[in-house]
């Protein structure tokens, strides 16, 4: 049969047009209220799924973030606070405090910067706090 046709159109003498291949949403006719009240409510659905798994990855991470940090002294993150005693210098606490492990010059540094000292004279009563400054 399809030589029948391809045979009459190749005779009569014409050129033979493409066939017409049928685009979908070619001839989109415009929505109906219905059809836009649908639309929109899918889209608001989306945007509603995107925001709750949004909201959970932030709780997740959140939480995360604090049981990484709840166990532990939290003297260890804050740092301790001590109270300087009669013939004591930011030197010999660093020394006590933080050992011969440790870089006495950044300690010293360390605890007038968490302290908030202008200089290094300490005076006996004053509180000073004791950084943490690793193993």
């Amino acid at each position: 049969m399809s030589a029948a046709r391809n045979g009459g159109a190749a005779s009569s003498g014409g050129s033979t047009r493409p066939r017409a291949i049928a685009v979908r949403g070619a001839s989109r006719r415009p929505l109906s209220r219905a059809g836009r009240r649908e639309r929109r409510r899918r889209r608001f659905a989306g945007f509603l799924r995107l925001a709750v798994f949004l909201l959970l990855i932030l709780v997740a991470v959140w939480a995360g973030a604090r049981v990484a940090h709840a166990g532990g002294d939290a003297a260890l993150y804050t740092g301790q606070r001590y109270v300087v005693q009669a013939g004591d210098s930011l030197w010999s606490i660093a020394e006590g405090e933080y050992g011969d492990g440790i870089d006495l010059r950044s300690a010293v540094f360390e605890i007038r910067a968490a302290s908030g000292l202008g200089g290094s004279a300490v005076q006996p009563g004053d509180a000073l706090t004791l950084p943490y400054l690793g193993d």
